[in-house]
């Protein structure tokens, strides 16, 4: 498996859309991609979710052309913003 593959279902799901806004729960990503997120996605949410090219997960939306954003990892509505560059 190529470094990013476990999300490619994330990438092809920003690159289906036009909005320049996309926010999706954590269950939502979970959905599209058919995998679990891992615990490191919700304890060390400001990390996991950086725009840093050398983690796997990041590689799915900056190659979409999206920044994440903004978090929010409350105990009730854990999501994502995703920005179009």
């Amino acid at each position: 498996m190529s470094k990013g593959d476990k999300y490619i279902g994330l990438k092809r799901y920003l690159l289906s859309t036009t909005a320049p806004i996309v926010t999706l729960l954590f269950n939502d990503i979970e959905q599209i991609t058919g995998n679990t997120l891992p615990k490191s996605a919700y304890v060390y949410a400001e990390v996991w979710w950086a725009n840093d090219y050398t983690h796997s997960q990041a590689i799915a939306w900056i190659d979409a052309g999206y920044e994440t954003d903004y978090v929010t990892d409350t105990y009730k509505d854990k999501k994502i913003i995703f920005v179009k560059r």
